[in-house]
């Protein structure tokens, strides 16, 4: 398809510059992100209705009030692909620890997910998915480390773009490109107990000015539940490995707010990359 058709501002000249380079850089993402791996530390909050204590007097019939709960989960990461479907990147994990209680040691899971993600046994990866919605808080966003997917050269016209003031993302000096989805599947996935929910998007990407390279994305989305606004906020931040250039997610926020008050958050931090296939 060509990058005609994604749907630019005729007057914003930047934008129809940079949006080829950011659909190459999001190409060589999906060629390249499946051979690397990395430690997750998710430390994770939400809002909890705690369980009931046996009471007695007045306390006995008050509902028991919400609090905020701490998680923390540490694990192994890939970002790869089901064989059945190789087209769409996925998020695997295999634990390591949940609130400090050890599931498998560090080289065990490591070793465990290079082997997973090497073979063809999607019941297997599957299980992976399963058992981090699982060890999960109430709230499980997953599939945001490749968010840069949303802008290859097909995607590109689900979009209406515009750009920002540049800004300084770190030594970087950052174009800014507003987005907002117009058309196609919605790409964030949001795991409630009993049911996924997708939504649409609208969000802005930071890129460095010299090369485009991505180094920001945040998203938000709205939607209404039982008459109340449900608002979930997500930002990526990238950096390049040395290792073949490859630039890869450093670090995921994600926030869910109802009615404005804040009751999920995931801050997920990634180090040791390494290759999959690693001698």
């Amino acid at each position: 398809m060509a990058l005609s058709t994604a749907r630019l501002p005729a007057e914003d000249p930047l934008v129809a510059r940079a949006l080829p380079e950011i659909a190459k850089l999001a190409s060589d993402f999906w060629h390249k992100a499946p051979d690397y791996m990395a430690r997750e530390t998710m430390k994770q909050k939400a809002l909890t209705i705690q369980k009931r204590r046996l009471r007695i007097g007045s306390k006995a019939t008050a509902p028991p009030k919400p609090a905020m709960k701490d998680h923390e989960i540490v694990s192994y990461y890939a970002i790869s692909f089901f064989n059945a479907r190789r087209e769409a990147l996925h998020e695997f994990r295999q634990i390591v620890s949940v609130d400090g209680k050890e599931e498998a040691g560090a080289s065990s899971a490591r070793e465990q997910l290079r082997t997973i993600l090497s073979s063809k046994d999607d019941r297997r990866k599957q299980a992976l998915v399963d058992d981090f919605e699982k060890a999960n808080l109430t709230v499980a966003a997953t599939d945001f480390g490749q968010l840069i997917l949303l802008f290859t050269r097909a995607n590109l016209q689900k979009y209406n773009f515009e750009s920002r003031p540049k800004e300084q993302v770190g030594a970087d000096r950052a174009l800014v490109i507003a987005f907002k989805q117009n058309t196609g599947g919605e790409a964030l996935r949001i795991t409630e107990p009993g049911r996924q929910v997708n939504q649409p998007l609208s969000g802005q990407m930071w890129v460095r000015e010299s090369d485009y390279q991505p180094l920001r994305i945040t998203l938000t989305s709205k939607h209404r539940d039982e008459g109340e606004e449900i608002r979930d906020e997500a930002r990526v931040d990238y950096a390049a490995l040395a290792a073949g250039g490859v630039f890869l997610p450093a670090s995921i926020v994600y926030r869910r707010f109802v009615k404005d008050k804040l009751v999920a958050e995931n801050i997920a931090e990634y180090s040791d990359w390494q290759p999959v296939n690693a001698k």
